[in-house]
């Protein structure tokens, strides 16, 4: 326990230097800004009011300079004081032409924050310090990778080599005790039965929570899959990604590349069994399946849904949509397939019979995902920077009402009975969000938010409209809904970064 607190501070004093670089590039730009900030604040005698104990215990535990720094990082000042502190000492340059390896430490640092901020603030204090550890831990075997690539002194690479084993082998006791623990906690499904697959695309891997018996299984699969989804007689469950040893990101970052992604297509009753894939295209984010054997990938990569022959298991031809496409569901009937394309707001409707684009539907500022309502008369599109939703009335394909939702709102999807639309806000990477917004369809407002964990994003409901199931990546876990009690009744630990999630009832 001591030696892994000591690894905590003396990890996040060594990263303020680094993180440093990124504020004093945006000084040398910012000049007026940067003389504001030019008085470092004083080390904080104690922690910001309201935070919770296990947070004020791990911050007291800290040297002065990192308790200093903590806090001004919560407060959004960390990378000033960070920075005027590095040029005291010289470490870092004033302009923009820093290292490629000082890049990379930053942005390092930089995915690390989010997560391991959001961990520390899980109810349980035990629970609390393993999911803070954990984006810690992943930290710092993204700095010793880093200097495996680029230093030359044997010796700090024998110490990223040490690194590397004892943090890997502490996060898997960790994830291990996690999934024990969340095991532990029961919830009563009542007659729902069935499974539901998350994507994780963090660890290359599907996990399938059985819930009849509660256990979850966790597979390595050849992609790191950023969606999933059955095929309509549940023979297969599809996954999308990016093969494992490419670098996939967080998921909504999807930059341009040679790197093909593939379609694998999974046994749902063994997700051991070796998987058959087809190479697709360029990042390929969603996949839905029809009842005429075909699947729909949205290739944001390169602007098109790519219509894969499941039974040859090959791509039958390609449809060009709207720029990034990413989200997609089919009509209940089956006859359309609405895309949202994040990069130029809109919304592409793929006739299924010609397989061409009929329209594209202007919506707003970055569609991220679709969802309908099961008599096909409306659709509603996530406006990630708007904080909102658009409403599509499907007949005459004009948008008819957005409605403010929390924040980055990502997947969505509504019951069974129509009645309501469940929306995940997953916030930033810097401040993931921890709610779900419930949206009454007939008044089109939102009537309820429940709080599930940080990084709320993939959404789905079980058949018989019980339940909801809510992934949250910054949690590395499965919120569960009770639909009938407005309220999170539990949650369930899963691999690494869960994206997508779909439920699929008992064969």
């Amino acid at each position: 326990m001591k030696r892994t607190a000591i690894a905590l501070s003396v990890g996040l004093a060594a990263g303020l230097p680094a993180a440093a670089l990124a504020q004093a590039e945006h000084d040398t730009h910012h000049p007026a800004q940067a003389q504001e900030q030019a008085a470092p604040p004083a080390a904080p005698t104690m922690p910001m009011p309201g935070m919770p104990d296990q947070m004020r215990t791990m911050m007291q535990a800290m040297p002065a300079e990192c308790m200093s720094a903590m806090q001004q990082m919560m407060q959004g000042g960390m990378m000033h004081g960070a920075a005027d502190a590095s040029k005291a000492a010289g470490t870092a340059p004033a302009d923009g032409n820093v290292p490629d390896f000082t890049r990379a430490y930053v942005d390092a640092m930089d995915a690390m924050h989010g997560p391991m901020m959001g961990g520390v603030m899980a109810d349980d204090p035990d629970t609390a310090f393993v999911r803070g550890m954990i984006p810690h831990h992943r930290g710092a075997i993204d700095m010793a990778r880093i200097v495996q690539q680029h230093g030359d002194d044997p010796q700090t690479k024998a110490w990223a080599e040490q690194v590397i084993a004892a943090q890997e082998r502490e996060i898997a006791e960790m994830e291990a005790w996690l999934k024990e623990k969340g095991s532990s906690e029961t919830i009563d499904f009542g007659q729902t039965g069935g499974t539901v697959w998350s994507a994780d695309e963090g660890s290359s891997s599907v996990s399938a929570i059985d819930l009849a018996t509660g256990t979850v299984t966790t597979t390595p699969i050849p992609v790191a899959p950023h969606n999933v989804d059955l095929t309509p007689d549940g023979r297969l469950l599809l996954a999308v990604g990016t093969p494992t040893a490419g670098d996939h990101g967080d998921g909504h970052d999807h930059a341009g590349g040679d790197t093909a992604g593939l379609l694998v297509m999974l046994d749902p009753q063994d997700l051991s069994k070796p998987a058959a894939t087809v190479e697709v295209g360029s990042h390929p984010a969603h996949a839905v399946a029809d009842r005429q054997g075909r699947a729909f990938v949205s290739l944001s990569g390169s602007d098109e849904i790519a219509v894969v022959d499941l039974a040859q298991g090959a791509v039958a031809t390609r449809i060009g949509t709207g720029a990034y496409p990413h989200g997609l569901r089919l009509s209940p009937d089956g006859a359309e397939l609405y895309v949202a394309n994040v990069e130029d707001g809109t919304v592409s409707v793929i006739d299924t019979a010609s397989l061409t684009e009929a329209a594209r539907i202007p919506v707003g500022t970055a569609p991220v995902q679709v969802g309908f309502t099961p008599d096909g008369s409306q659709i509603y599109v996530s406006l990630r920077d708007e904080n909102r939703v658009a409403i599509i009335d499907t007949a005459s394909r004009e948008v008819t009402d957005r409605i403010e939702v929390g924040p980055n709102p990502i997947q969505m999807i509504a019951t069974p009975d129509g009645r309501q639309v469940y929306v995940a806000n997953q916030g930033t990477e810097a401040a993931p969000n921890d709610t779900v917004s419930v949206i009454d369809t007939a008044t089109g407002e939102v009537v309820n938010t429940l709080k599930t964990a940080p990084g709320a994003h993939g959404v789905s409901v079980s058949a018989d409209g019980a339940f909801v199931f809510v992934t949250n990546i910054a949690d590395d876990s499965v919120s569960v809904i009770d639909v009938a009690r407005q309220e999170v009744v539990g949650s369930v630990p899963v691999g690494d970064r869960p994206n997508g999630i779909v439920h699929g009832p008992s064969n």
